[in-house]
């Protein structure tokens, strides 16, 4: 029950908000194939109501899910990676691909729902696994059975969207691909790239790429950029750390479904916290760069 809730509760952190909101609708109220599609329109149109009156730091806050808490989403929208080890996900949200791809409607439809099952594929695999009561079978722990189902999960989701593509769509779906691939951090290098050597070495190197002149402004953007990095490795420590709580409790059969709650809401909300100062030190940092500093400081993965 664990391993199931926690994986989805950190998933959500990858879909955009109407994807976030129709899924939790869908668990809580069970709803069928067929008020899925029409919730979420439903849901769209909310959504694209409220922001037509809130500022652009409420946008933000909107896209990233809010406070969330147990059933909700506590992401920031920032695809930081979860605590399984997947950095920010492969496949863009379903509008950012209409817009890229020129997705028509129906296509859109369809893309949602092959979405839609593999949400399902993988409380299947948590659900399954705490049926057969593994730890870790195989020499294999949760993180790395997890990282397989992922990728055979991606290879065919993927062939699943090209089958429902034109021609001329095929080749605009593998560049949206790539795009938004090349926002992710690499694999193994944390959430900003650079990750080798002391934290004053690696922002000694981000600095060398801003290229600042004055001493004032370089003195003053890398102290903000060396906040940054210091909350990117907390909440880089904190993840690792959950994968162990996950599955030295996912092995523990005498925890009660209370006792499961409580340490669900415990890992969501340190989580939370940890995000919100990393946003915080993100944005002062974003306050002090000009338009092509702040360009290589996303570039870099230090800015999201």
């Amino acid at each position: 029950m664990l391993i199931w809730a926690a994986a989805i509760l950190f998933a959500q952190q990858q879909q955009d908000p109407v994807e976030s909101r129709v899924d939790r609708y869908k668990q809580q109220l069970n709803l069928t194939d067929e008020q899925v599609p029409k919730i979420r329109e439903i849901v769209k149109k909310q959504i694209e109501d409220m922001k037509a009156v809130l500022t652009d730091e409420q946008k933000t806050k909107l896209d990233g899910g809010g406070q969330g808490g147990r059933g909700g989403n506590n992401g920031q929208g920032n695809n930081q990676g979860n605590a399984f080890g997947n950095r920010g996900g492969w496949l863009p949200a379903t509008n950012d691909l209409k817009t890229s791809v020129g997705l028509t409607d129906d296509q859109v439809t369809k893309i949602n729902e092959i979405r839609d099952a593999v949400r399902q594929e993988g409380r299947n695999f948590f659900q399954n696994r705490g049926r057969r009561g593994q730890g870790n079978q195989g020499g294999q722990n949760l993180a790395q059975e997890y990282q397989a189902f992922q990728e055979k999960s991606k290879e065919e989701t993927h062939k699943k969207i090209v089958a429902i593509l034109t021609d001329e769509q095929k080749p605009k779906f593998e560049e949206a691909l790539k795009a938004f691939a090349a926002n992710q951090p690499a694999p193994g290098q944390g959430f900003g790239g650079n990750r080798g050597g002391t934290l004053d070495e690696r922002v000694g190197r981000i600095m060398e790429n801003l290229k600042i002149e004055e001493a004032k402004e370089a003195d003053a953007v890398k102290s903000l950029v060396k906040k940054v990095m210091e909350q990117m490795d907390k909440l880089d420590a904190y993840n690792r750390e959950t994968r162990t709580k996950i599955d030295e409790a996912s092995k523990n059969k005498d925890l009660s479904d209370d006792a499961v709650g409580e340490k669900i809401t415990e890992i969501m909300k340190g989580h939370h916290e940890l995000e919100k100062d990393l946003a915080a030190a993100r944005k002062a940092l974003t306050e002090v760069v000009t338009n092509r500093q702040e360009l290589e400081l996303l570039r870099r993965g230090i800015l999201r």
